[in-house]
């Protein structure tokens, strides 16, 4: 069996599936997905302000990956953390009523510096990730996540 012709529609479907990812990329493509919140503050007090702005206002940081640290195994310098925050009885509520929701939830919440240095906070909004699941009650709970997540990233970066 030859893999010529597997490689080459592989190939194939990722040359004519780069266009799409670079339009998906795009904030144009989905207005109101993606909220990103700049800061005058430093890196580090942007973290540390988000932890603390999480576990006060009842949720917690589930998990932490420092993606910075992993991408200097190929040269490049870049501070970034990724947090994925959440509040397990709002995830309770969600995962009733559909367990696909664990796609999204808990939520992902981005701290990264940009080359000039300049700290920002990045999430998608949680009404547009949850909305396709066309459930009134994730609905609900999604827009009180929005407004969550909204106050989230202003504590962290004011």
């Amino acid at each position: 069996m030859s893999f010529k012709p597997i490689l080459s529609a592989a190939l194939a479907l990722v040359l004519v599936g780069a266009p799409l990812s670079a339009a998906a990329a795009d904030d144009t493509s989905f207005p109101g997905t993606r909220v990103t919140v700049a800061s005058e503050r430093s890196f580090d007090q942007v973290t540390d302000a988000l932890k603390s702005a999480v576990s006060s206002n009842g949720m917690m940081v589930m998990a932490e990956v420092d993606q910075g640290q992993m991408l200097s195994m190929t040269g490049l310098r870049l501070k970034a953390t990724l947090f994925l925050v959440g509040n397990p009885t709002v995830g309770k509520q969600l995962f009733e009523q559909d367990p696909a929701v664990g796609l999204y939830v808990p939520l992902r919440v981005f701290v990264y510096s940009n080359a000039d240095g300049k700290t920002s906070v990045a999430f998608d909004r949680p009404s547009a990730l949850l909305g396709q699941f066309k459930n009134e009650k994730v609905g609900m709970v999604a827009k009180m996540l929005d407004e969550k997540l909204d106050g989230l990233a202003m504590m962290a970066t004011r």
